[in-house]
């Protein structure tokens, strides 16, 4: 059990590793057939920004009591 826990850890940091560079491997032989701009039927487009928000002025705040 010993053994098992002390080798577990080790194992699966090695397995994360390998697939990530299995993934690499795969995005990078890919990406020379498509162009760098977008996936195919993905279109990207501009979200434009939202309005700033400005509080409107309350009627009688502004003013000092005489």
């Amino acid at each position: 059990m010993v053994a098992v826990a002390l080798l577990m850890p080790p194992l699966l940091l090695c397995l994360v590793l390998a697939l990530g560079r299995y993934e690499e491997c795969l995005l990078k032989s890919g990406s020379a057939e498509q162009p760098r701009q977008g996936l195919p039927g993905r279109p990207l487009r501009v979200v434009p920004d939202q309005p700033s928000y400005e509080p409107t002025p309350v009627p009688g705040e502004g003013r000092q009591a005489a």
